[in-house]
């Protein structure tokens, strides 16, 4: 598989679908294709951004592989073409990892994300036979997803050696455990995969070869990151550094004020902010908590310094 082709097909912001519910808390898949309609529409096509369908910002651990499939599904359906979606097929569960892929794959996929197995933390030898199991079963990109937090730290080498055994494994979703192992990654393989990064890094990670970046904030205000990755594509250093201190870090800094006061997760934030800029977000799916009146308030002054379009 052409590395430079998966460099130019995973580009820009990647943005994790927004998992919208129904007041009876079941899976509302019109607001999601209206979503994605919407940030296609505001700048995330293909070559400046990328959509995660069913993925951990979209709830996956919260929902049925019914419920996965049929997002996945139903982001393709709307995207048609228009912006490269990635399907997500992480799982304990080798069988179902290799079933989800696949699905992904059949749906309109244009490639899989995977994570190494959890609950029981694989020895590398099993990460390696996982790998294989579901990249041999497909024939789109499959993007490696580094998740320490989960149980498994993988080693450069496991990645680079899966890397040269299998030719469609040329991506990888990063964020090392420590400064020498995030780098390391980088120098060691970036001519050989596309790298997203995942540590609140863009500016840097771009400058060590990365093809692109995790967003949440391209689900609540896509033109800024389409915009920001403008810049460092063009060079402009100095105003993608100005869009990362004033813009970007402080939707860090409430994500990280959300995590730590309110609940774990990503979702229950997201949504909150999606809606104040023109997104449907709906309600949340336990164990995940609403935000109060007063915790709306804080995300709404925060978008506000930052200059996002806010609706009344």
């Amino acid at each position: 598989m052409d590395i430079g082709e998966v460099k130019s097909l995973l580009r820009g912001p990647v943005a994790p679908v927004l998992t919208v519910y129904k007041e009876d808390g079941e899976v509302d898949l019109d607001a999601i294709q209206s979503n994605v309609d919407q940030q296609i529409r505001r700048g995330m096509v293909a070559g400046k951004g990328t959509l995660l369908a069913a993925g951990a910002g979209g709830d996956f651990p919260l929902l049925t592989t019914d419920e996965r499939k049929a997002i996945m599904r139903a982001v393709c359906e709307v995207a048609q073409g228009r912006v490269v979606v990635i399907g997500c097929a992480q799982s304990p569960s080798t069988r179902e990892a290799v079933m989800l892929a696949q699905f992904a794959q059949d749906a309109g996929c244009q490639a899989v994300q995977l994570s190494p197995p959890w609950y029981y933390a694989p020895l590398p030898q099993q990460v390696y036979e996982f790998f294989q199991a579901v990249a041999t079963s497909v024939d789109i990109p499959v993007m490696v997803y580094h998740t320490p937090w989960l149980g498994c730290t993988l080693e450069v080498n496991l990645i680079e050696r899966l890397a040269g055994d299998f030719p469609n494994i040329r991506a990888l979703k990063w964020v090392g455990v420590n400064e020498f192992q995030h780098v390391d990654a980088y120098v060691r393989l970036a001519p050989h995969m596309a790298i997203i990064d995942n540590a609140w890094q863009p500016v840097q990670s771009f400058l060590l070869g990365a093809t692109g970046y995790v967003s949440h904030l391209a689900n609540v205000w896509p033109e800024h990151e389409v915009r920001f990755w403008e810049m460092l594509e063009q060079g402009d250093l100095t105003g993608a550094l100005r869009e990362y201190t004033q813009v970007y870090w402080q939707w860090v800094t409430l994500r990280v004020w959300a995590g730590t006061h309110i609940s774990s997760g990503e979702s229950f934030l997201v949504k909150r902010a999606a809606e104040l800029t023109g997104f449907i977000g709906g309600p949340d799916r336990g164990p995940m908590r609403t935000l109060n009146e007063e915790e709306r308030r804080h995300v709404r002054e925060v978008l506000q310094r930052m200059g996002a379009p806010l609706i009344d």
